[in-house]
């Protein structure tokens, strides 16, 4: 496009932002604001009863269970279908969410078994330790009744655990300055270049937020801003995020061992540095940087204290209720869903269908053929990648935790060398009974009952491990139409040797376990698909690669379809994780009430700072 043409489409484009722009954060607006009031009471006691925990958790789906004169639907119960709900529970809206699993809580459930409980994928939250906005946030929506304990300064550790040499191990720790101070004094030669990337990150910091603005404006707009290159005026977001985290840290230092520190939980998105962007990787760091925090009494506190917020508006959250259709009126528009009951198909009405699902699930499952294939998303359904797979080890020790030389209150990122882009990428290339045969590279350890101080009240006791690492669905593909539980006596056997593989090489680094494991419990990528749904196994939805964060990409996965009544929330909205989930949740709030309650959230985040202070002073 000519220069003398710029002008003129800059004007076309600001008008365009400036138009979409009163409707989406005007100050005003027919919707409730639902954050008006500090919803936050006074936090009652833990309830650890197991009846009463599922008397929430567990309400199976039936049609007499179905509230009447429904405002909204949301399929799937993971925090961004429950954060979604909750918040146009707060704007006076009746919302029904249905869940295919027997519990609430998508990745946020809980399960017990042979006396240990274990969450499924709450490791540690970032911003939870202090009184952040995000925090403000989860208050409101579970009324202030979930708490967090902090995770140690030292949240992390990296450890390089090559054979026949001896383990190497840098701490992260949170704090202004302080992990960067200790690289620093860990690799002296290395002080400018480690500057450089903590300036990097810091520039790149408040570009997460400007970037999403892509999500509210019209798609031609979206198109006019990457044609003109305007989009650059707006955030530095994509410009950095045609550069893979590898390029950029590359072209930073040298030093591999240095590289791979500052790339090291690349595995909380799933993405190996010479796929993802930059930005995802600063992130990430940055959402750390204060500290984190786990979730007092376990994950499932977070869905169980949401659902009395959803309950109290005349909603409800149902399991077992497998949605099998969107159904789609004469007009076009999303009406209803379709339930699987056993043998019975029950529809459930709703003028708006909002999908937590995942966009596979929803366009590739749950809409018409006819009717997903003519949206705006279905060329990225069909030309995306799923997120990578991942094997799940959840281990009981049959002693106190105080008793064990392990990690309290820490996660460890274990790489079996150097370059830990190739080690990842070269292992998942494997045939699966390559991989059998060598170690797994790259392992996320954890001992969860060290991070909850309510864990001793119910199992003293007893010390629990979590060990998570990637793998890929085609190793475990020829299984998966099997019943759960029913696969035969081959996938166990591979599911075993990889399984107690991850945990032989856990006991090399924590040899104190080793005899006082009585417990261990297997989850492969099928496990991800049977419980929460995962058509591939992934536990991040879509892959967070370059491409799926370019400009459009980014703008076409909103929380308004195109599919009128239609609506998406959760991790393929925003980001992955927890954190992801739960803005995409605010995200596709914001969008339905056509309110901009950001600013309502940031309006009551700041009273409550104030009045904290006030109170100190």
């Amino acid at each position: 496009m000519g220069l003398i043409s710029l002008p003129l489409v800059a004007v076309v484009v600001i008008i365009a932002l400036v138009i979409k722009g009163l409707q989406y954060f005007r100050a005003q607006s027919p919707s409730p604001n639902p954050f008006k009031e500090n919803a936050c009471s006074e936090v009652k006691d833990k309830v650890t009863d197991q009846k009463q925990r599922d008397a929430v958790l567990k309400q199976g789906f039936s049609s007499d269970r179905v509230p009447e004169n429904l405002n909204a639907i949301v399929i799937g119960s993971g925090i961004g279908g429950l954060s979604t709900a909750a918040i146009l529970a707060k704007a006076g809206k009746r919302v029904l969410v249905l869940e295919q699993h027997d519990q609430a809580g998508g990745c946020c459930h809980t399960f017990i078994d042979k006396g240990y409980e274990f969450d499924v994928g709450i490791h540690y939250i970032g911003e939870m330790n202090f009184q952040s906005l995000s925090k403000t946030y989860v208050d409101q929506i579970t009324n202030g009744q979930l708490e967090w304990a902090p995770l140690s300064d030292e949240y992390d550790i990296v450890v390089f655990a090559e054979k026949g040499k001896e383990h190497r191990k840098y701490p992260v720790i949170c704090g202004k300055g302080n992990w960067q101070e200790s690289l620093k004094k860990k690799f002296p030669s290395e002080a400018e270049n480690i500057d450089r990337f903590f300036k990097l990150m810091k520039e790149l910091r408040p570009s997460n937020a400007q970037s999403m603005i892509v999500k509210f404006i019209p798609l031609w707009a979206v198109w006019l801003l990457q044609v003109t290159g305007l989009i650059n005026f707006f955030t530095t977001f994509y410009k950095w995020n045609a550069k893979t985290c590898k390029e950029v840290v590359w072209d930073i230092t040298e030093n591999q061992e240095l590289r791979d520190i500052f790339c090291y939980c690349f595995g909380d998105f799933g993405t190996p540095p010479s796929k993802a962007g930059f930005p995802m990787q600063t992130f990430l760091h940055t959402h750390f940087l204060t500290g984190s925090a786990y979730p007092v009494g376990g994950a499932s506190e977070i869905a169980f204290n949401i659902i009395p917020v959803i309950e109290a508006a005349g909603g409800r959250v149902l399991v077992r209720a497998e949605v099998s259709q969107i159904i789609i009126d004469e007009r076009g528009r999303a009406c209803a869903v379709q339930v699987k009951k056993g043998n019975e198909l029950i529809n459930v009405a709703a003028p708006l269908i909002i999908s937590d699902a995942g966009v596979y699930n929803t366009y590739e499952r749950l809409l018409p053929l006819d009717v997903a294939s003519s949206s705006c998303l279905w060329p990225l359904v069909q030309t995306a990648n799923h997120g990578p797979g991942a094997l799940s080890v959840f281990v009981g020790i049959n002693c106190d935790a105080e008793e064990l030389d392990i990690l309290h209150k820490q996660n460890a990122w274990v790489y079996t060398g150097n370059d830990i882009d190739k080690l990842t990428l070269d292992y998942l290339k494997l045939s699966r009974e390559e991989a059998l045969d060598v170690d797994i590279p790259l392992l996320f350890i954890s001992f969860p009952s060290t991070k909850d101080p309510q864990w001793q009240k119910k199992f003293p006791g007893k010390t629990t491990m979590a060990i998570v690492t990637l793998m890929p669905y085609s190793w475990m593909e020829e299984w998966e139409n099997k019943r759960v539980m029913k696969r035969g006596d081959e996938y166990e056997s591979i599911k075993k040797i990889f399984g107690h593989k991850a945990v032989e090489q856990a006991c090399q680094l924590f040899p104190s376990i080793k005899d006082h494991i009585d417990y261990v419990n297997i989850g492969t990528p099928l496990s991800n698909r049977h419980y929460i749904a995962a058509p591939r196994g992934e536990i991040y939805g879509l892959d967070h690669t370059t491409e799926r964060f370019s400009l459009w990409n980014n703008a076409v996965l909103r929380p308004q379809t195109d599919i009128p009544g239609l609506y998406l929330t959760g991790q393929d909205v925003c980001s992955c994780g927890f954190s992801g989930a739960l803005w995409g949740g605010l995200m596709s709030a914001w969008t339905i009430l056509e309110r901009n309650i950001l600013k309502d959230l940031t309006n009551l985040h700041k009273a409550i700072k104030a009045e904290v202070k006030a109170k100190i002073e």
